[in-house]
């Protein structure tokens, strides 16, 4: 396992001494920046038996494992969604209907706090990581301290997080903080080329500098979404709310929120400065709405968006809190004169 490009000397410098590598990490930094392959390159790492400067060797018999799946002395820990999304729980097959958890279960937890409890099988390094930890309940959030408190011998805890004020302080507190920055555009859009992304550019605009979302966001289903609800918003007369949300879906209604953040930050950018970030390609239309905007508006529907965002992780009505956003989206963008103008259900 190798880090990406931008983070080798990151991990240079993390593993310049293993003998005082740190019990807990807290990996932070902007969703997209390759935080979890930055977690999982440390471990492979830190349980490879021939170690490189700043990787693992890939030949030995432990990179053999790590590279298998199956290495005894590594865990990795996220959401049941999560596991879902990387091929795992082939389990619930039969139960479409049962939706997979968004959180870190106590269970989860306790059980790697059995396993750590026992001696390691190669006499090196343990690693577990979890992620997202913003992610954990808050009972599996205190069981993971209780293990941070007495940490077990030559076993090092990584949390991954892009929201590290969610965590409970006395996490934060008793982890080495390491910010993972975004890296410098020409690396990254060379990354981007690399992996095939065609307009390499705009995708990474989109996603705010950040390549492993530029990447993700520069598939076509993402492509299509981003497509249909900015000429909604870009439209002069105001979204449709009703047309646009009749086909947003649970799969859709977090990225949906995404894109009208990246909207509106680039409205605001428009009013105060006149250029966009996150949609360059858009800016004819950014300047005709933002003429019409308010600017104390956009900073509440930022706001709204935020919390909606939070809020997306739970069972909702996606048609429903889609329709509501883009209301409050056209309350915020239409002319003065018309803002309290009452909007139908």
């Amino acid at each position: 396992m190798k880090p990406l490009p931008w983070q080798a000397r990151l991990l240079e410098r993390l593993l310049a001494d293993r003998s005082r590598m740190p019990h807990a990490l807290l990996l932070h930094g902007p969703a997209g920046v390759g935080k979890g392959v930055l977690a999982r390159a440390l471990a492979a790492a830190l349980l490879c038996e021939s170690p490189r400067c700043a990787s693992a060797c890939g030949e030995c018999a432990s990179c053999r494992w790590f590279s298998q799946g199956n290495h005894p002395d590594f865990r990795e820990v996220v959401p049941e969604s999560a596991a879902e999304d990387d091929g795992e729980g082939e389990g619930e097959a039969e139960k479409p209907d049962k939706a997979k958890s968004l959180v870190i279960k106590i269970d989860q937890v306790r059980a790697v706090a059995d396993l750590i409890s026992l001696s390691t099988h190669r006499s090196g390094f343990r690693v577990l990581v979890l992620r997202p930890a913003e992610a954990l309940q808050p009972a599996a959030a205190n069981a993971l301290l209780k293990t941070l408190e007495e940490p077990p011998p030559a076993t090092v805890i990584v949390l991954v997080s892009d929201r590290p004020a969610r965590l409970l302080p006395t996490l934060r507190s008793r982890c080495r903080r390491l910010a993972v920055p975004l890296p410098p555009r020409d690396e990254a859009l060379a990354w981007l080329r690399a992996e095939g992304v065609a307009n390499a550019e705009t995708a990474l605009a989109t996603a705010a500098g950040a390549p492993l979302l530029a990447r993700e966001l520069a598939q076509p289903r993402e492509e299509e979404l981003r497509r249909r609800l900015l000429a909604e918003l870009a439209r002069p007369s105001g979204a449709d709310p009703l047309l646009f949300a009749s086909g947003v879906d649970r799969a859709s209604i977090e990225r949906t929120i995404h894109w009208m953040q990246t909207w509106v930050h680039d409205l605001v950018e428009m009013k105060l400065a006149g250029r966009a970030r996150h949609h360059p390609d858009h800016a004819p239309a950014l300047q005709a709405r933002a003429r019409a905007a308010d600017l104390e508006a956009l900073f509440a529907l930022d706001r709204e968006l935020i919390e909606a965002r939070r809020l997306a992780a739970h069972p909702l009505n996606p048609r429903l809190f889609a329709e509501h956003l883009l209301m409050a989206y056209n309350r915020a963008t239409s002319p003065a004169h018309t803002r309290d103008i009452p909007h139908r259900p």
